[in-house]
């Protein structure tokens, strides 16, 4: 089974039986459950001394901010068009890519708007912030400026960015540094195959990395891993399934080794239906389950990882179609 993914301008989740997975159409839809309201913040937000997480909705077109603790919701943001992956960077800030209007939106650890970079005919799904240099780096599904996406990298999270792809890459998706600030991002070919890329640090260009030890059949969170000294990979169909899982994954040369397989159970006892984009912290992955399957509501969870499993704890109540997730510190 292949899931397809319309991103202009609103998310779209469609599902197709046997076959290679093609371009997307791009189609027209507003929110499914737009939320109107204004944007609020509890009194416990600007108190709290906690990790915050943030999870982005592309049903509601909000992002939710909970305390890492408790799973408590203690923040809403509203007036997003389409929200999607999120990262954060050394100052506690998170950068919530919003694909329909082709902006990034730097949000503080107490939810206020801090920046926002535009740009026209991009359709920002993923970012990850460079500690080694400040720079800002998004992924561009689709339109920078043909068809084809990219990586926009932003010195500093400001002013004009600089394109770079690779050459036998159509779609981008997530993307993290590693250590030595070499960028590494998931997507697929113009026949909807998987593929992971690496740009290296001061390269103008980006290669393809073989993966080797198993199959990924949709890119999902990409994240480096410092303990591990390797990066979590997620799929969204995991299986050629309508669930999700993460892998350990080790990069040597231009070659990635699957080296672990790491499953997640929704609060029912079952195999996530999709879990877009996770974020590892303390030894745990937070994430959110938009579950479609209909097995479980959509919900937010964290899991021991790398061991997977049950959640330790979970927050049922909120979720419509969640899709990012990022910690501030």
């Amino acid at each position: 089974m292949k899931r397809y993914y319309w991103f202009v301008p609103i998310l779209f989740v469609l599902c197709a039986c046997g076959g290679n997975a093609v371009a997307p159409a791009l189609g027209v839809a507003p929110a499914p459950h737009p939320d109107r309201r204004s944007s609020w913040i509890s009194p416990e937000l600007e108190r709290t001394q906690a990790p915050l997480l943030f999870v982005s909705d592309a049903g509601t077109a909000d992002v939710y901010i909970y305390n890492v603790k408790t799973l408590k919701v203690v923040g809403t943001i509203t007036g997003f068009a389409q929200p999607q992956g999120e990262c954060s960077d050394n100052k506690g800030n998170v950068w919530v890519t919003d694909a329909s209007g082709g902006t990034v939106y730097e949000l503080s650890h107490r939810g206020h708007l801090e920046n926002e970079l535009v740009q026209k005919g991009a359709t920002p799904v993923g970012c990850t912030w460079d500690p080694t240099t400040g720079n800002l780096a998004v992924m561009s599904l689709l339109g920078v400026p043909s068809q084809s996406g990219g990586v926009l990298v932003f010195p500093k999270g400001v002013g004009t960015p600089t394109l770079y792809t690779n050459s036998k890459q159509y779609f981008y998706n997530f993307g993290d540094y590693d250590a030595g600030g070499n960028l590494f991002f998931d997507g697929r070919d113009a026949n909807g195959n998987f593929m992971l890329s690496e740009l290296p640090k001061g390269k103008s260009s980006a290669h393809t990395v073989a993966l080797t030890g198993g199959t990924i059949y949709f890119p999902g969170m990409v994240q480096w891993d410092a303990a591990k000294q390797d990066f979590i990979v997620g799929d969204q169909s995991c299986g050629n399934l309508y669930a999700s899982c993460v892998y350990s994954v080790k990069i040597a040369g231009n070659t990635a080794s699957i080296t672990g397989e790491t499953k997640l159970q929704n609060s029912a006892g079952g195999q996530l239906c999709d879990l877009v984009q996770g974020v590892l912290f303390n030894k745990e992955l937070l994430g959110s389950d938009n579950d479609f399957c209909g097995s479980t509501p959509s919900a937010t969870y964290i899991w021991p990882y790398p061991g997977g499993g049950a959640p330790t704890r979970y927050n049922g109540k909120t979720d419509s179609v969640p899709v990012g997730a990022a910690i501030s510190r």
